[in-house]
């Protein structure tokens, strides 16, 4: 007794033969396998479709799609960069006009230039002459009781006892007529030279700072009015010497 382990038809098999499925056979052709389902389809007329479910882009398309889109980034690029020129042209020409506070001072004539050296003289020796005890000291030092750096009347030209500069005493009064710091003793804030001197330091560097800038018309360059050597000379003839008694002068 035999099994048919496969579920075939042995006869079946027995009976087939190549000259059976030969293409001169009835069956060939006949027999056609369903993509879907798995099976055979004899003698059916089902024939796989022709054009897929999802019809892929062609590579010409696909080229096309792109250079669009580059050209499109490119205009995009193009008009950024047309906004920055303009741009940067509005900033040169704003750098180029003039400002009212820009606008610089015209230089000094010769004639003004000796009445400024004469000015700072005058103050020189009103502001930086020796006192009873011989030394020459500025506001600050004057009002301390701290080690002279000179011994009296043996200070260095250009420099008073307390080791500070003509230029350092000057501008020290200088500003505080101006409202920075003070000057005189009694007053309460007093212009430390630790602050003064480098400030000074920086403004002839960067500015090129000289005694009486600060008393100046910024427009036309002139002394302010009663800023002039004619002022500080006519304190040196009458005889006021004193810093206080300046001081009460001008106001």
């Amino acid at each position: 007794m035999s099994v048919n382990t496969f579920g075939f038809d042995s006869t079946t098999l027995r009976d087939s033969s190549p000259e059976s499925n030969s293409p001169g056979s009835p069956s060939f052709g006949n027999t056609m396998f369903d993509p879907y389902s798995g099976m055979s389809n004899h003698g059916s007329s089902y024939s796989l479709p022709t054009q897929s479910l999802h019809p892929s882009v062609s590579p010409e398309d696909q080229l096309r799609a792109e250079l669009l889109a580059l050209r499109q980034r490119l205009r995009e690029a193009e008009a950024e960069a047309a906004r920055w020129r303009v741009a940067l042209e509005e900033l040169r020409t704003k750098e180029l006009v003039p400002k009212p506070f820009c606008i610089p001072t015209p230089p000094p004539s010769a004639s003004f230039q000796e009445d400024w050296k004469a000015r700072t003289e005058l103050r020189t020796k009103i502001f930086c002459s020796l006192n009873r005890a011989g030394n020459a000291l500025c506001a600050w030092h004057d009002s301390r009781r701290e080690r002279r750096s000179f011994p009296p009347r043996n200070a260095p030209p250009g420099y008073l006892n307390c080791g500070c500069t003509h230029e350092e005493a000057l501008f020290e009064e200088s500003l505080a007529r101006h409202g920075v710091g003070s000057y005189y003793p009694g007053e309460s804030v007093r212009m430390d030279p630790a602050l003064r001197n480098p400030l000074l330091r920086l403004l002839q560097q960067r500015y090129g700072y000289k005694d009486g800038d600060f008393e100046r018309n910024s427009v036309t360059g002139e002394w302010l009015k009663g800023e002039g050597a004619a002022y500080w000379r006519s304190q040196i003839h009458a005889g006021s010497s004193s810093r206080r008694r300046v001081e009460i002068d001008r106001h």
